[in-house]
């Protein structure tokens, strides 16, 4: 799967924008889901990456190096599980429903939203 891939390569401090992205998509998709009732105790590990992952970014525009410390890739291997977990646990037409609601979301909060130049 794309996330186990671009988390091993941050883990290694190899990762690229679009490593980065894809945990972030799925975090942003997982939050989603558990504010929605799928899966809410996702919520702490969520927290947990996003924290993370901000500060991932930040590095990355201070030295051009993508990577993650040690409680951000736990976070971050177990959002992907909870992630599998929640998606699993529901239709495929409400799981289409809850990616459309993520990107009106993200699209509506432009302000809150972490872009990487």
């Amino acid at each position: 799967m794309l996330e186990y891939s671009a988390l091993e390569a941050m883990a290694k401090g190899k990762g690229t924008i679009h490593d980065w992205r894809v945990l972030v998509d799925v975090l942003n998709l997982s939050e989603m889901m558990g504010k929605g009732g799928v899966g809410p105790e996702v919520l702490p590990y969520c927290e947990k990456a996003q924290e993370g992952l901000h500060k991932a970014a930040i590095r990355y525009q201070e030295t051009l190096n993508m990577g993650l410390d040690g409680q951000t890739i736990q976070a971050c291997r177990d959002l992907i599980q909870f992630a599998d977990l929640q998606q699993g646990s529901i239709a495929r037409s409400e799981f289409e429903r809850y990616i459309q609601k993520t990107k009106d979301y993200i699209r509506s909060h432009g302000d809150k939203v972490v872009e990487i130049e």
